[in-house]
């Protein structure tokens, strides 16, 4: 019995159970300080300069004087775009907050000399929401999910380095349905075929 590759389609939308609600827009003030000044509180996530909570953008430097991240913070809490760089200029992470919680896109680049994407993520309110995409250090597309806010919903597909597939469900109402991790039908060796004699 042999596998065949079958041609798969790809939505490239979610349909969420929920609405969306509006997120009211709120502007960061332009003033900016430098991050060692001000004092992170972990047990409520709160930024805060003189005991205060902080407004504005947030900035630290490599050795070398380049910009290493750069975040605004609303009452505090980070709010608006944050980007973390690499020593040698390129982002490294870029992130969206709404008061404190991920909201929007994040994306993370490799370190090495080719700054590939290796994930964007999509996030609602501080939840994992929409389309999720990770990809592998060389650039191919190791994984696509669907998640509606932070639960599966969905095609739910991981890749091998050449394109094959290797675990392809449906993620509904809680129940998986397909195959998370699939066996192959023969074994390979650096991706490719090898088969018994």
């Amino acid at each position: 019995m042999a596998c065949q590759r079958q041609p798969i389609e790809v939505p490239t939308t979610i349909k969420s159970k929920i609405e969306m609600e509006a997120v009211p827009q709120m502007e960061v003030p332009l003033n900016s300080i430098q991050k060692s000044k001000l004092k992170y509180h972990s047990n409520n996530s709160k930024w805060t300069l003189d005991g205060k909570a902080y407004s504005g953008f947030v900035e630290a430097y490599y050795p070398n004087n380049t910009l290493k991240e750069k975040f605004g913070i609303l009452n505090g809490k980070k709010h608006s775009v944050e980007k973390h760089y690499f020593p040698d200029g390129h982002l490294a992470k870029l992130s969206h907050y709404h008061q404190g919680k991920l909201h929007g896109e994040k994306k993370v680049w490799s370190a090495d000399t080719a700054h590939v994407l290796l994930s964007h993520l999509n996030y609602h309110l501080g939840k994992v929401h929409g389309i999720q995409k990770k990809w592998y250090p060389t650039g191919e597309l190791f994984k696509l999910l669907h998640v509606n806010m932070g639960a599966e919903e969905g095609l739910q597909q991981a890749f091998r380095k050449n394109g094959d597939l290797f675990a392809n469900y449906e993620a509904r109402d809680g129940k998986i349905y397909g195959l998370r991790k699939s066996a192959l039908c023969f074994e390979l060796d650096n991706e490719k075929v090898q088969y018994d004699d």
